[in-house]
């Protein structure tokens, strides 16, 4: 069943490490960037140093040119940093805590990522933050058939055998056009209960 999450912010890793992080009873802990709290992050970044320890612990050291933070794994996720070599540039999505005054990340999903996304993300972040306007949220969810988050995630879902589901499938079995469809997929996209393994096809995190 689907698990409402926290918005994946895509951020700069100086902003991850120099803004405070807050602990409060009966919140999640997050990092304060100006108006967001943060919970979980999407950041893209070089991987500049891996250790591991008996294969069910281990880190990850990432640099995105702004500063660096680690990226921590146990056992229970492990297997998120196995096949990542140093050198690899990666799309990183994943949960933000603090442990003895050390910002880091524990990642969710880890996927590779190529130079021309890199300076994309780049130009992405360096424009002016783009502030929420309810209004415009609201018209737009007016365009889209009445279907739940949650109806996609399912389908999805039920459609993968293995190898992830197929978006026309998607669209078919939901009765979606293709923009449509995809605004759907890639809200779950960005809070992390879906991603894609190969162009066009989709698999869900369990």
């Amino acid at each position: 069943m689907f698990t409402q999450r926290h918005t994946a912010y895509k951020l700069i890793i100086k902003d991850l490490v120099s803004n405070p992080y807050i602990k409060k009873e009966g919140e999640v802990d997050y990092v304060e960037i100006k108006d967001l709290k943060v919970a979980r992050t999407r950041v893209m970044a070089t991987v500049v140093n891996k250790m591991t320890f008996d294969n069910n612990s281990g880190f990850l050291v990432l640099d995105d040119g702004t500063e660096t933070i680690r990226a921590r794994v146990w056992e229970n996720n492990f297997e998120v940093i196995d096949k990542v070599v140093i050198g690899d540039l990666i799309d990183l999505v994943g949960r933000v805590r603090q442990y003895n005054e050390e910002t880091y990340l524990v990642p969710e999903i880890i996927s590779k990522a190529v130079p021309d996304l890199f300076v994309l993300r780049k130009l992405e972040l360096s424009s002016k933050p783009k502030k929420i306007k309810e209004k415009k949220e609201k018209e737009e969810k007016k365009v889209l058939r009445a279907i739940s988050k949650n109806e996609v995630y399912e389908i999805i879902k039920k459609l993968d055998k293995g190898k992830g589901a197929e978006l026309k499938n998607v669209m078919n079995k939901l009765e979606l056009k293709k923009p449509e469809c995809l605004k759907l997929i890639r809200e779950l996209m960005a809070d992390g209960s879906v991603f894609e393994p190969k162009a066009g096809k989709y698999k869900v995190l369990d």
